[in-house]
């Protein structure tokens, strides 16, 4: 890949100036362990609170109905808080209360569910959920967002790969953590931990280095042609975002793609339960699939890094999401249970270096200030997607066996690969 501070390809290009207005960090980038540590714990916390949630709700009221519209309160508004809260953090010059604030929400409302649950009506369960997620994008665009403002620029992809590797971490411990406490004492300690999770992230939060980024309008990108950034008012901030997700090609392709990848792969917690019944196992051996594939997930964002030194961020997106497409659609092939749990750890590896690929790119063509709108927006997008491909795969699972299910899964991901062949074709027009 090239610098982050190298001139993009014409089409990609922030106008008035040879290259895109970058995130310049300090030198030393001495802040990074701290950040991503923090990141971390507080992505943990985010990871477990669902499950956790379900357990509770299901333990405590036996209404599975309501525990999933619980979940879906907690996922849903970032699809609407991710373009706003970005844009605020972006001209935030303090942006540590914000990053606070969320921890000491997500805390309170958990520990809200914990003690409510069972005791009061639904509709109470179900605010508590909303609360839980709606500054969520904090701990995804958010963090991401800190990065550049705390790594310098040739350290960028070492950092990326390991924001990256954050989310396997936490998508890979949170299921766990969460599973062994119930297992143990219950789900009211489960959620009751996971809320103490959320505490200690907010410590974690409070020792993190937050530079502030750069303020007030930046340069707008479409095609050639200059995009005036609106400055002033949040709304207009926010409509500005938007249009540049719109209008810079790369950026665009990159986003429809991730989303529609996501989307696929919100099948996954359905039909991997039926495909390991398929195989003659317990539904619940499908959360060691799951496991297989975060554990090949952080293997893979760990060599990411590596890839992105050899080539270009597009090309490693696009052959990493050609091979995990392959990988899932030949998982519903698998005939037993060994060769499923191999088959699910390459996709994950594959997978892996997606995010950081997709982090490079928006390093490569947005503009500063709006970085942390452009990160908070496509993490919501992608976080709505793969809700929604949850909630199909729930209406498919009553007519398509597990095995085709993950033809789905697979082929949904190599058809996602659409954005970035047709834009492909438009540049060798």
């Amino acid at each position: 890949m090239e610098p982050v501070t190298s001139d993009p390809p014409r089409g990609d290009r922030v106008a008035g100036r040879p290259g895109p207005r970058t995130i310049a960090g300090p030198s030393s980038g001495r802040g990074i362990g701290a950040l991503l540590v923090s990141a971390t714990v507080s992505r943990l916390a985010d990871q477990s609170a669902s499950i956790a949630l379900v357990l509770l709700v299901i333990a405590r009221t036996h209404n599975p109905r309501l525990a999933g519209l619980v979940v879906a309160a907690f996922t849903v508004p970032t699809l609407v808080t991710g373009p706003v809260i970005g844009a605020y953090l972006d001209r935030l010059k303090a942006k540590r209360a914000l990053f606070a604030a969320n921890q000491v929400t997500l805390a309170a409302a958990l520990t809200g569910v914990a003690v409510l649950a069972g005791h009061a009506p639904g509709a109470v369960l179900i605010v508590l959920g909303l609360l839980a997620g709606l500054t969520a994008p904090v701990l995804t665009g958010g963090f991401s967002s800190l990065v550049p403002l705390v790594v310098p620029p040739g350290r960028l992809r070492r950092a990326n790969a390991l924001d990256a590797a954050s989310y396997n971490v936490a998508g890979l411990a949170g299921p766990a953590v969460v599973a062994a406490i119930a297992g143990a004492a219950g789900a009211g300690l489960a959620l009751s931990a996971v809320a103490g999770i959320a505490a200690l992230g907010l410590v974690l939060v409070l020792g993190v280095p937050m530079p502030a980024g750069p303020h007030g309008p930046g340069h707008g990108v479409r095609g050639d042609g200059p995009v005036q950034a609106v400055p002033g008012a949040l709304r207009g901030a926010v409509a500005d975002g938007l249009r540049l997700l719109r209008d810079v090609p790369l950026l665009r392709s990159t986003t429809i793609a991730t989303t529609l990848s996501q989307l696929s792969q919100g099948l996954l917690p359905v039909a991997l339960p039926l495909l390991a019944v398929q195989l003659g196992h317990p539904a619940s051996a499908g959360a060691w699939l799951l496991t297989a594939l975060s554990a090949g997930g952080l293997a893979g964002s760990l060599a990411s890094g590596r890839l992105l030194a050899w080539r270009s961020a597009p090309a490693v997106l696009i052959g990493a999401m050609a091979a995990c497409g392959v990988l899932l659609a030949l998982l519903a092939a698998a005939t037993s249970f060994d060769p499923a749990l191999g088959l699910a750890v390459l996709a994950g590896a594959a997978d892996g270096p997606i995010l950081a690929a997709t982090l490079a790119v928006r390093q490569r063509t947005v503009p500063a200030d709006r970085y942390a709108q452009t990160a908070a927006t496509t993490a919501s997008l992608k976080t709505g997607a793969f809700a929604l491909g949850a909630a199909v795969a729930g209406l498919l699972a009553g007519t398509l066996t597990a095995r085709q299910l993950m033809l789905v899964v697979g082929i949904g991901q190599l058809l996602a690969l659409a954005p970035f062949l047709a834009r492909q074709a438009r540049r060798t027009l």
